[in-house]
C-alpha cells in the first residue's frame, strides 16, 4: 500500500512539473511574438531607416524583452539620426536598466531636439518622465 502511493506521489509530482513548464513556454509565446516580430521589421527595413530601427526597440523595450538587441537597433537608429522620438526611447531603455541619470539626460536632449526641429513641439509625455525621474533623484 506504502508502494503504491509513493508511485502516486511520485506521478502527481510529474505531473504537475510537466503542467508548469509546459505552461511557461506558452506564457513566453507573446514575448517570442514580439521579438520575432521586431526582427522581421528590421530585417525588411531599408538600412537608412531609423524610425523602424527605433520602433522595434521600443516594442521589445516596453516588455521588457530582447534589451541587448534592442540597444543595437536604437544605437544604429540614433546613428542614423537622432531624432525627439528615439532619444526618448532610449531614456526609457536606461529607466528599464535603472539608470535614471542616463534616463534624464536622454529624456532632456529628446525635448532639446524636438524644440529644434520645431519651436511648436510639445511632449507632455517625456516631461512628466523627466519630473518623476527629478523627483527620485532628490
Amino acid at each position: 500500500m506504502k508502494n503504491a502511493f509513493n508511485i502516486v506521489s511520485r506521478a502527481f509530482v510529474v505531473a504537475a512539473l510537466l503542467l508548469t513548464i509546459s505552461t511557461g513556454a506558452f506564457a513566453n509565446n507573446n514575448t517570442d511574438k514580439t521579438t520575432q516580430r521586431a526582427r522581421e521589421a528590421v530585417e525588411n527595413a531599408a538600412p537608412d531607416d531609423w524610425y523602424t530601427l527605433a520602433k522595434a526597440a521600443e516594442k521589445c523595450i516596453d516588455k521588457g524583452v530582447n534589451l541587448k538587441e534592442a540597444a543595437e537597433w536604437l544605437n544604429k537608429s540614433l546613428a542614423i539620426h537622432e531624432a525627439a522620438y528615439n532619444l526618448g526611447i532610449k531614456g526609457d531603455y536606461y529607466v528599464m536598466n535603472k539608470l535614471p541619470e542616463k534616463a534624464l539626460e536622454y529624456y532632456s536632449k529628446s525635448i532639446r531636439v524636438g524644440k529644434m526641429e520645431d519651436p511648436s513641439y510639445m511632449d507632455a509625455e517625456t516631461q512628466e518622465k523627466i519630473l518623476a525621474l527629478v523627483r527620485q533623484l532628490g
